[in-house]
């Protein structure tokens, strides 16, 4: 039953005062909205020890649930259009908490579907969420950050289903999932509006207000009045400061294109002063590209797993490689020229994909990937 508060206006109605009806951003805030009292008990079905298809089915015997689960697939359609036209300091993002609880909500409709013999609508709906998992990577980096990890809750649960499924659906997730590898570029845009924000943001430091974002004490302070007294040397700070975000941009870009280029390293400002102002106000670039591409990366790798399994069931054997189930340049790694490894599980009817890593960010180690996740020792 919906729940009507004059002092709480509903997210849709927030961001949305004059609704299309044709934008799958509308939904999601709709449907946001409207998963809230018994409806926000899927929730609870997320936790592993209440996953069980009793008691998920128990929960889709509620006809709202079944109708939310239609409201979504009528997206598969819809144009996503962000509620920003711009950005500024003061910009608050409340539907990117709306995407990930609606994730979530797919995640366990995905589950219902397969353990009742759902296979089709399973794979649809799969192909739907991912879609809404990828919209927010066309506003913002945080936006990025919000679509990685929902991506990540979507391929979790494809893997932990892939044996119930049909062959031909598995087919069908396996090419969703690696046109959204070959779709990378539609994150520049995030890093592009996150540079422009930035670049905005440092048109508007004088040496009035730059005292704002220091620290109480320490060097940071001391190099901030030292700027303060130096108009010149701010001017030139401020000018390496905006030639260094337009280079780093492009080198963002270039490993998007291209990611065996990314070798996780950082870049800095030669220059100490526009280091200073960089450090406060610019993007963390690097890290957060190394997040996209390791998002791709096991993207990719879902994929191959898919694949093996729809191998699996047509011909009631694994792959012997993993160039039986998808062309050559679809079994590497993502940042080199080295395929992934295909492991079977002596004594056991499962196979794994394991992948190298990519490169770490300083002060972190490399991490190996596999699909399914390697389970961590206690």
């Amino acid at each position: 039953m919906p729940i009507s508060r004059q002092d709480s206006p509903s997210l849709l109605k927030q961001l949305y005062p004059n609704p299309t009806g044709n934008n799958g951003w509308e939904v999601v805030c709709d449907v946001a909205d409207k998963l809230t009292g018994d409806l926000l008990k899927f929730e609870e079905l997320t936790q592993a020890n209440k996953a069980d298809i009793s008691n998920v089915s128990r929960y889709f015997a509620d006809t709202r649930a079944r109708q939310l689960v239609q409201v979504l697939l009528g997206t598969e359609r819809m144009p996503f259009v962000s509620p920003r036209t711009n950005v500024s300091a003061e910009t608050l993002f409340p539907d990117l908490a709306a995407f990930r609880k609606v994730i979530r909500f797919v995640s366990i409709t995905l589950f219902h579907m397969a353990g009742t013999g759902r296979s089709r609508e399973c794979a649809q709906l799969f192909r739907v969420g991912m879609r809404i998992a990828q919209a927010p990577t066309s506003d913002v980096l945080i936006g990025t950050l919000v679509s990685i990890a929902c991506q990540a809750i979507l391929t979790k649960q494809i893997v932990n289903v892939a044996p119930l499924l049909h062959a031909d659906d598995l087919e069908g997730i396996a090419r969703v999932l690696h046109q959204g590898v070959a779709n990378r570029a539609s994150y520049a845009n995030a890093f592009q509006a996150e540079y422009k924000f930035f670049i905005t943001m440092v048109g508007k430091l004088d040496i009035t207000n730059i005292s704002d974002l220091a620290g109480p004490d320490g060097d940071a302070r001391r190099q901030y009045v030292e700027l303060m007294e130096n108009k010149a040397r701010f001017d030139a700070a401020i000018t390496d400061s905006l030639d260094f975000a337009r280079a780093e941009l492009g080198e963002v870009l270039r490993r998007i294109d291209n990611p065996q280029m990314y070798d996780g390293k950082a870049l800095l400002p030669n220059n100490q002063d526009a280091r200073l102002i960089a450090g406060i106000l610019m993007p963390v670039s690097m890290p957060s590209l190394g997040r996209v591409i390791r998002m791709l990366t096991e993207l990719r790798m879902t994929a191959m797993y898919c694949s093996a399994w729809a191998f699996r069931k047509r011909t009631l054997s694994w792959p012997a490689r993993l160039e039986d189930i998808a062309p050559r340049d679809l079994c590497k790694e993502l940042v080199s020229e080295k395929t992934f490894t295909l492991e079977k599980s002596p004594g056991f009817d499962a196979i794994r994909i394991r992948s190298e890593g990519i490169p770490p960010v300083e002060g972190e180690e490399r991490l190996v990937l596999t699909i399914p996740q390697t389970p961590k020792s206690s």
